[in-house]
C-alpha cells in the first residue's frame, strides 16, 4: 500500500490546466486525500456528483473487488472494470485497473470525452491506493482517420499498450474479435515463432507469417515481418482490403516490441491497369520494396516464378555491373548473354536498360508478348537501386 505521506505530497495551489499532466496528478491526489479524511462512501458520493467535474477532469474510483464505485458517467457506476470498454470494445477498464500502481502510472487510450461527446485520446493517470484504483485524465483530439498514417501509428500504440498491461493472451482475445476492427484498420500480431496470432480473417490466424501472401503470391507476410523494428517501419504492398474486398495498396506500420511484432495499415486504391505507365511503376516499386525488406535471394526466389506474373506485367532484375538478367520468370532469359538484347527490328535495347537511373527511366522496343505470342512494342520502366536494375513494362 502506498504511504499516505508519498501520495499526499501536493502543492498548496493547484497546477495550471495548461500543464494537464500535473493538473491530473493534483486532481487524483485531492481525491485520495478526501478518501483519507472522509472515507470511501463520502468520497464516492462526491465524485458521483456533477459538482466534482472540473471541465474535462473527473474522478473514477474502483474498489478492491474491481467494481467502479464512482464515475462521471452514472451508467458505469457499479460495473466491473472488466466490463468497461472504450472505442471498438477496447478493454479500457481492465487495462487501467491493471496498470495502476502505488507510484501512479499513465495509460493512453481512446475514450468518450464527456465534455464534447467525441471519441478522443485520453491520457489517464491511475494510482493504486489502499487496494483501490483512483484515476483521472485529460483529453486531446488525437489523429483523425483523414490523417491515415498518424491514425495507423496510434492504432498500433494502443495494441502495444494492451500487451504491456494485460499480456499476449488478452491481445489475442481482443484483436481476434470483430469489435476490434475499425473500418479498414485492424491489428495483426506475430509472435517470436513467426506465427500470426491475430487477424480479422480467422483462416489466417495460426499461419506462419511466411505463408501469408498477397495477389500473385507476393510474399507480403515475410516482408512486413522482416521490416519491423523497435522504432517502427513502413512497408507498402498490395493486399486485400477486408472493408471492400478489393486488392489495394496497403501501407503497414510495423513495430517490434518485446519480441512480438505488431502491425496495422491503411489502404488506398492505387494505380489501375488502365493507367499502364502508373501501374508499371508500381510493379517496379513493389519489387524494390521486397528487395529492401527481405534481400536479394528471397526477392529472386519470388520473381523467378510464374506465379509472380500479373497478366502482361512481370518484374525482372538485372545485375548492373555485369548486365546479366538474374531475375526473370522465364528461365531462358536468366543468365543470358546481354549482347542478345536485340528487338524484332534489330534495335539493341540493352544499353537503354543499363542506362537506368535511380529515379527511373523509360525505354521502348519490339519483342514477343508472351501473352499473345506476337511481336509488340513494349514500354519498360527501369530503376537503378543498390547495384541492381529493377524493371517491368507493358505492351501496346
Amino acid at each position: 500500500m502506498a504511504s499516505k505521506e508519498k501520495v499526499a505530497e501536493t502543492e498548496s495551489s493547484a497546477p495550471s490546466r495548461w500543464t494537464p499532466d500535473d493538473y491530473t496528478r493534483h486532481y487524483v491526489i485531492e481525491a485520495i486525500n478526501m478518501y483519507d479524511s472522509e472515507g470511501l462512501e463520502s468520497t464516492a458520493a462526491y465524485y458521483n456528483s456533477p459538482e466534482s467535474i472540473d471541465g474535462q477532469w473527473y474522478m473514477y474510483i474502483a474498489d478492491e473487488n474491481e467494481i467502479m464505485v464512482s464515475h462521471a458517467n452514472p451508467e458505469l457506476v457499479g460495473k466491473n472494470v472488466n466490463d468497461i470498454a472504450g472505442a471498438n470494445g477496447y478493454p479500457s477498464g481492465s487495462v487501467a485497473y491493471t496498470v495502476a500502481d502505488e507510484d501512479g502510472a499513465w495509460f493512453d487510450h481512446t475514450f468518450p470525452n464527456l465534455s464534447t461527446g467525441a471519441l478522443e485520446t485520453k491520457h489517464s493517470w491511475v494510482v493504486r491506493y489502499d487496494g483501490m484504483m483512483f484515476g483521472s485524465g485529460w483529453y486531446e483530439e488525437g489523429p483523425g482517420k483523414t490523417d491515415s498514417a498518424a491514425y495507423t501509428m496510434a492504432f498500433v500504440v494502443q495494441a502495444i499498450n494492451l500487451y504491456n498491461a494485460l499480456g499476449l493472451e488478452a491481445v489475442r482475445e481482443y484483436y481476434n474479435s470483430a469489435a476490434s476492427v475499425d473500418g479498414q484498420w485492424y491489428v495483426f500480431v506475430v509472435d517470436e515463432n513467426q506465427t500470426l496470432l491475430t487477424h480479422p480473417d480467422p483462416s489466417e490466424v495460426g499461419k506462419n507469417i511466411n505463408d501469408v501472401v498477397g495477389p500473385n503470391g507476393y510474399p507480403a507476410g515475410s516482408s512486413v515481418y522482416a521490416v519491423a523494428d523497435e522504432n517502427g517501419a513502413w512497408f507498402d504492398y498490395t493486399f486485400p482490403n477486408p472493408a471492400t474486398g478489393a486488392a489495394e495498396t496497403k501501407h503497414s506500420w510495423m513495430v517490434l516490441h518485446d519480441g512480438v511484432t505488431f502491425g496495422s495499415g491503411w489502404y488506398e486504391q492505387g494505380p489501375s491497369k488502365t493507367d499502364a505507365p502508373a501501374y508499371t511503376r508500381s510493379v517496379v516499386q513493389q519489387a524494390i520494396n521486397l528487395y529492401n525488406a527481405v534481400g536479394l535471394d528471397d526477392t529472386l526466389a519470388y520473381y523467378n516464378t510464374r506465379e509472380s506474373v500479373d497478366g502482361q506485367w512481370y518484374a525482372f532484375i538485372i545485375d548492373a555491373k555485369t548486365g546479366v538478367s538474374i531475375g526473370h520468370h522465364n528461365p531462358a532469359i536468366r543468365d543470358r548473354d546481354p549482347s542478345m538484347r536485340v528487338d524484332a527490328t534489330g534495335y539493341f535495347y540493352g544499353d537503354d536498360l543499363l542506362s537506368a537511373s535511380e529515379s527511373g527511366s523509360w525505354s521502348s522496343y519490339v519483342i514477343v508478348n508472351p501473352g499473345t505470342g506476337e511481336n509488340q512494342r513494349k514500354h519498360t520502366f527501369a530503376v537503378l537501386h543498390d547495384g541492381y536494375i529493377f524493371a517491368s513494362g507493358w505492351y501496346e
